[in-house]
């Protein structure tokens, strides 16, 4: 017989904090190096040794953004 007060939608009881399956001491990101002051990261940067020129993997990237979509991304010059 099935127990009457769980969840029937495969759900844990209680509240969330007190479910959490990892300790204080693990990571919740990835250590990377900070970048130097007044530097911007350039996100095409693993884009750019795919493509033919920047303007390329600028049209890479928007169609990887907009994915899936209705409307497909304008191949405008970007600037």
């Amino acid at each position: 017989m099935a127990d009457d007060n769980a969840p029937r939608n495969g759900s844990q009881r209680g509240h969330p904090e007190a479910r959490v399956s990892e300790t204080e001491d693990t990571p919740t990101s990835r250590a990377v190096e900070p970048l130097p002051e007044g530097e911007k990261p350039d996100q095409l940067a693993e884009h750019l040794d795919k493509a033919e020129d920047r303007q390329e993997a600028l049209i890479d990237e928007s169609l990887e953004e907009s994915f899936p979509a209705s409307d497909p991304p304008s191949a405008k010059k970007i600037t």
